[in-house]
């Protein structure tokens, strides 16, 4: 009976401890490939950015001209996020298709992510077809708003 105690509690220990925390993509939404030319610069004057803000649903994530390969006018873009600890991961990419030899601007790509704490410090690593990782620390609460020039950070 000690022994079938001793397991139970044990797993339930091990469980208790898992570093796996559960975050969840709410939506995801962007515009596609911009209608303008398709080169590897952004618009004339307009930065790429990273904005990280909170809201009552969760982490709004917004990434502003992106440039992704032309593969997402048939295939889209995919949105993946996790949570080890309190480490939050995010990856934009070419959902499918065979990636092409061309570019395609996209003006802006919006995430949602719940299951964050309110007041709980974060790093979200963000990561994309031109942005290999981009590491951001912040405190999740109301009223914050992080703008990161990712053109600059890189």
């Amino acid at each position: 009976m000690k022994r079938i105690i001793l397991i139970l509690f044990s797993a339930t220990i091990l469980l208790a401890c898992s570093k796996e925390t559960a975050v969840e993509l709410v939506s995801f939404t962007d515009t596609g490939c911009s209608k303008g030319t398709k080169a590897p610069e952004t618009k004339a004057g307009e930065s790429s950015q990273l904005i990280l803000e909170y809201t009552d649903a969760g982490l709004l994530i917004t990434r502003t001209n992106a440039i992704m390969n032309c593969s997402i006018g048939t295939g889209g873009i995919s949105f993946d996020v996790s949570m080890v600890d309190n480490v939050i991961s995010c990856d934009a990419y070419e959902t499918i298709g065979p990636i092409m030899k061309c570019i395609c601007p996209v003006d802006r790509m919006v995430a949602t992510v719940a299951g964050l704490r309110t007041g709980r410090k974060y790093v979200l690593n963000y990561s994309c077809s031109d942005v290999t990782l981009l590491p951001v620390t912040f405190t999740y609460k109301k009223g914050m708003r992080i703008v990161v020039d990712v053109d600059m950070a890189e």
